[in-house]
C-alpha cells in the first residue's frame, strides 16, 4: 500500500512538471519519421544488397544490442559523472513512475517518461553520420552507411520495444510472442529487487544471456 502510494504520489508530482504543450503523439510520431527517413536514406546508398552486406547489418544489430545492455545497465543504473543526467532520468524518474504492478501509463503525456527525449534521435543519426564517414574513408562505401542505418535501426527498435513493454498485458501486440516476451522480461525489470540486476536488454536478451543477467519467472495474476 505504501508503494502505490509512493508511485501515485510521484507521478502526481511528475506530470505536473510536463509542459501543457507536450503531446506524446508528436513526439513518437517525430522520432519514427527522422529515424525512418534516416535509414532509407542511408540505405539508398547500398548498391547491391548480398549476403556481405546482411551480415555487416546483422553485426551492426548485434553491437547495437551490446550497447543497449551496457549504457543501460553501467549508465541507467549507476551513478556516474557521464551519466548523471540519464541515471536521473531512467532510475531517478522512469523506475519511480513505473513499477511491475504499475507498468502502463494513463494517456499519451506520460510518453514524456517511456520514451526517450526526442532530440535524442538527432544525436543518434550525427552519432551514425560521424562513425559511418570514419567507416567508409577506411573500408569504402558502403560499409559505414550500414554501420550508420543498424545503429538508428537499434534505436528505433529500442523504443518501440520499451513502447509495446509498457502496453497494457492484453494489447494484440503483446499477443506476438517475442514482443510478450521481452514485456514480461522488461516487467520483472521493473521489480525493486531486480531493476538494477537483471534483464537490461529492451530488444533481445542477447547480452543478458552472455553476462549472466537474465532473468525470468512465469507471471502471477498479479503481476500482468
Amino acid at each position: 500500500m505504501n508503494n502505490i502510494r509512493s508511485i501515485e504520489a510521484f507521478r502526481r508530482q511528475y506530470r505536473s512538471a510536463i509542459s501543457p504543450r507536450y503531446n506524446g503523439y508528436l513526439h513518437m510520431g517525430f522520432v519514427a519519421v527522422v529515424g525512418i527517413v534516416y535509414i532509407a536514406w542511408q540505405l539508398q546508398a547500398v548498391a547491391v544488397f548480398g549476403w556481405q552486406q546482411g551480415l555487416a547489418l546483422i553485426a551492426v544489430l548485434l553491437l547495437w544490442n551490446l550497447i543497449e545492455y551496457t549504457v543501460h545497465r553501467y549508465l541507467g543504473h549507476r551513478r556516474t559523472v557521464i551519466g548523471r543526467l540519464f541515471y536521473q532520468r531512467h532510475t531517478g524518474d522512469h523506475h519511480h513512475f513505473f513499477d511491475h504492478r504499475h507498468l502502463v501509463p494513463d494517456d499519451h503525456r506520460d510518453w514524456r517518461v517511456t520514451l526517450f527525449p526526442a532530440w535524442l534521435v538527432l544525436v543518434t543519426a550525427v552519432v551514425g553520420l560521424l562513425a559511418g564517414w570514419v567507416v567508409n574513408s577506411v573500408l569504402g562505401a558502403p560499409w559505414g552507411n550500414l554501420l550508420a542505418a543498424g545503429l538508428m535501426m537499434g534505436y528505433l527498435g529500442y523504443e518501440f520495444f520499451h513502447f509495446c513493454d509498457h502496453l497494457r498485458y492484453d494489447h494484440p501486440l503483446l499477443k506476438l510472442p517475442w514482443i510478450g516476451h521481452m514485456r514480461r522480461l522488461h516487467q520483472l525489470h521493473h521489480r525493486p529487487d531486480l531493476m538494477h540486476k537483471k534483464n537490461f536488454n529492451l530488444t533481445f536478451p542477447l547480452a543478458d544471456w552472455l553476462f549472466g543477467t537474465f532473468y525470468w519467472e512465469r507471471p502471477e495474476i498479479a503481476d500482468i
